[in-house]
């Protein structure tokens, strides 16, 4: 394969990697507590470098050209999102470092594999009742835990709730439940779950620090900026297209090529 064809397709493979994720950051500009993914990528050294000289008979300026690009898994943007005033007690936002507890459906694996210990979360504070009367997120339905681990269940025919600052439910003057408020231990242990949960492997978290709180009647705004996304879209899908001309040109110069020195043959 020629060395220049193999560069064009490595950046066409990671324009398409990064234009998929920039896609689906602008598909949820506005999805309640949404965290946007971010794609670090590196220079690629050439073969011959990466395995320290391993050809002899190698072209130094081969080398000189590079070897393209790589990009490492996406990590999650966990900055603080805006905050909007809705005025409705069911919806939450967390000010500060923290995330509220999902329950975790029990997963049915094979016969004798040990129960996973990961564990849902999610910073989407929309929040309504299900027919059960639990307190449950308005987008999945997912039953939120209380600090011992229990789903929150309200009487459904008060319509009175509210939820402190603290995270403490109330129903009329009675304290119903607290909403868990936990960090993970390690953050590289949070993976995406959907669009508004994080699966934190391995389960392991300690309580939100002191200065987290809770803002009723008030949601997070995800953290995509939905202006500049777009415009990185364009200049991604116009990069894609500028390595796609590239593959097309090399492939032109390899037939003619063929073709000028076939004439020989």
């Amino acid at each position: 394969m020629s060395y220049g064809f193999h560069l064009s397709t490595a950046g066409a493979i990671t324009g398409m990697r990064r234009l998929d994720t920039v896609a689906n950051n602008l598909a949820n500009s506005t999805t309640v507590g949404f965290k946007a993914d971010m794609l670090a990528l590196t220079a690629r050294k050439p073969e011959n470098l990466e395995h320290a000289g391993l050809h002899a008979d190698t072209n130094a300026s081969l080398d000189a050209l590079g070897g393209g690009s790589l990009f490492h898994p996406s990590a999650i943007d966990l900055r603080q999102g805006s905050l909007r005033e809705t005025k409705n007690p069911l919806d939450i936002a967390i000010h500060g470092d923290g995330f509220l507890m999902l329950e975790t459906p029990k997963s049915k694996g094979a016969r004798g594999a040990k129960p996973s210990n990961d564990v849902l979360l999610t910073r989407a504070g929309s929040l309504t009742r299900d027919p059960n009367g639990r307190l449950v997120t308005t987008a999945t339905g997912a039953p939120l835990l209380d600090t011992n681990g229990k789903t929150i269940t309200l009487d459904p025919t008060d319509a009175n709730v509210r939820i402190d600052g603290n995270g403490r439910v109330f129903q009329g003057e009675d304290e119903v439940a607290r909403l868990a408020l936990v960090v993970p231990q390690n953050l590289d242990n949070l993976h995406k779950e959907g669009r508004d949960a994080m699966r934190l492997v391995g389960g392991k978290f300690k309580p939100a620090p002191d200065t987290t709180e809770i803002r009723a009647g008030a949601l997070e705004e995800s953290t995509v900026d939905a202006v500049a996304t777009l415009a990185e879209l364009v200049r991604v899908s116009r990069g894609i297209e500028f390595s796609t001309r590239l593959m097309q040109f090399q492939d032109q110069m390899t037939s003619r090529l063929v073709d000028t020195f076939g004439r020989f043959g």
